[in-house]
């Protein structure tokens, strides 16, 4: 089973449509993230096991320092430094351009490690260097994934015995996320921004995660460094 959340980390939360609004076309803050924020969520985990089963060291991520006062020119550059917290029962952790998780799912090892039995995990990446996705893990083990705008049942067909997926989906095309609800823009240059950001929102809701903007635009709360698997 999983371990209880006992570390509260952040204060007030907001909806997770404004990570979407800068998945693109963000600005740069001085201390911690804006744009190109990826988020990897697993609920019924503790924060700092996440960090740790991502391959950060358990004595650092124990005693974190904020992001803004973390020396990430010390970091190489294939690595990571994420911001970790928890928002209700899902630990998370975000990080810039990639993740972590991603990267490790694409080396077809570890994800039996990495989400323990009964959990759920849901990753939202931007991975600039392939398509953007969203994969999503019920708590039954069973995974789907689908590109910004794609159904989530239409790109794997999973099994989904717990009709996970089938409720994420209807929550997607209830918010316009998925194309074939997406009510458009007036500005077709305006669509992939517009889509994410339905996309963060509908996630968020349908998930119970929200994740406070303020600290994670100023860096305040705890980092670590991830070492890249590949």
């Amino acid at each position: 089973m999983c371990a209880k959340i006992e570390r509260e980390v952040g204060t007030m939360a907001d909806d997770l449509a404004w990570i979407g609004d800068h998945w693109y076309f963000g600005g740069l803050v001085q201390d911690g993230m804006l744009s190109d924020i990826c988020l990897t969520a697993v609920r019924g985990m503790d924060p700092v096991d996440l960090v740790v089963r991502l391959g950060a060291d358990r004595r650092m991520a124990e005693r974190p320092v904020p992001f803004k006062d973390f020396d990430r020119r010390s970091v190489p550059l294939a690595d990571s430094v994420a911001m970790f917290g928890r928002s209700g029962d899902w630990a998370y952790v975000l990080e810039v351009e990639k993740s972590t998780w991603h990267l490790i799912f694409l080396d077809r090892s570890g994800r039996d490690t990495l989400v323990p039995q009964g959990c759920e995990l849901v990753c939202l990446d931007r991975f600039l260097h392939e398509h953007p996705w969203v994969y999503y893990v019920d708590a039954a083990g069973e995974a789907s994934a689908a590109e910004p705008g794609d159904s989530l049942l239409a790109a794997i067909s999973p099994e989904d015995r717990l009709g996970a997926f089938a409720a994420l989906d209807a929550a997607m095309r209830q918010a316009g996320a998925v194309r074939d609800t997406f009510p458009g823009c007036e500005d077709p240059e305006d669509e992939d921004g517009e889509l994410a950001r339905r996309l963060f929102r509908a996630v968020g809701e349908h998930l119970g995660l929200s994740l406070p903007r303020r600290e994670i635009e100023q860096g305040l709360l705890p980092a670590v460094h991830l070492p890249s698997p590949l």
